[in-house]
């Protein structure tokens, strides 16, 4: 959840009214983009913390570390779109460039198939078909 939604409570107009927007879907990106790299939710939410705990730490900017040996060119992008300030996320067109500009193989993602498929290899690899977006409805 965008952490601007956290402080919908806070005494400051612009805040109190603040929707979801198309900043707050890619601040909701750039977190799957973390959970396909670590197979696990933020936090952990559902074994370590409660909720107010998890939006005490959002508030505060806490942001889960990059899991060893992912892209570094995805690791920046999910930091980019998991920023505090939603001005600071790119937009999606920004978001599609970057994603098309990584090489999958350097992550061991397939690219050969029509179909979505992810599978498990033997050395216990997720291999995961990936498909170009062509385009996104705006708001």
């Amino acid at each position: 959840m965008d952490p601007k939604f956290f402080e919908q409570n806070l005494s400051s107009p612009e805040i109190q009214n603040y929707g979801l927007t198309e900043k707050s879907d890619i601040y909701s990106l750039g977190v799957l983009f973390w959970e396909l790299t670590s197979r696990s939710s933020p936090f952990n939410f559902e074994k370590r913390f409660e909720r107010d705990s998890i939006k005490l730490m959002i508030l505060n900017r806490v942001r889960e570390n990059p899991i060893p040996k992912t892209n570094d060119k995805f690791v920046s992008l999910y930091k980019k779109c998991w920023q505090h300030e939603p001005d600071e996320r790119p937009p999606i067109c920004q978001v599609i460039e970057e994603l098309d500009s990584i090489d999958p193989i350097i992550n061991n993602i397939s690219t050969d198939s029509n179909k979505s498929k992810i599978t498990q290899d033997k050395d216990s690899d997720l291999n995961i078909t990936t498909y170009k977006i062509k385009s996104f409805s705006t708001y």
